[in-house]
């Protein structure tokens, strides 16, 4: 019986290093910008660029208003690039997707793709003075040396193109 406990006690050190692990990587990529709660962004039209250069990733989002725009439509051209630390962790191919919440239509998503995969897309048509919320997230599987486990990162940020 006694075997049995030894085995029972290294099962829950392994399983608990594992899930220290993953915590690192189920920590938000909340982004903080000056003067702005963590997530959120309110673009205007003199104010088009945004940058996030946190533990977690980057991220970046650039906004083109349609009367910049000759081929019309207000757009967000985002990305997303995990940082070193995080691809570290990540054991073979992720699978990401990405929706934008009040905008209907649009997803990006991709499987199969490596650690250090530059992540961007466009969000095209969207309405001024609405706020939406982009929530990106991957899963994959992570290692912390020991052990490997489901791992998971999720990225959001809430943002709304002010007319003025």
């Amino acid at each position: 019986m006694q075997g049995g406990i030894r085995a029972q006690a290294r099962l829950v050190v392994t399983v608990t290093a594992a899930l220290a692990a993953i915590l690192t990587v189920l920590l938000a990529l909340a982004p903080k910008a000056t003067g702005q709660p963590a997530g959120e962004y309110h673009y205007h039209p003199h104010d088009t660029r945004y940058r996030y250069d946190g533990e977690h990733g980057s991220f970046t989002g650039d906004v083109i208003y349609a009367s910049q725009n000759a081929d019309g439509g207000n757009r967000l051209i985002w990305s997303l690039r995990l940082s070193p630390s995080v691809q570290a962790i990540v054991q073979g191919p992720m699978t990401c997707g990405a929706i934008v919440e009040g905008k209907r239509g649009y997803s990006d998503s991709h499987a199969g793709i490596p650690a250090d995969y530059w992540w961007h897309s466009v969000v095209t048509d969207l309405r001024l003075d609405t706020t939406y919320r982009l929530v990106a997230n991957c899963n994959f599987t992570a290692a912390n040396g020991h052990t490997t486990a489901p791992g998971n990162v999720r990225y959001t940020v809430e943002f709304t193109l002010h007319s003025t």
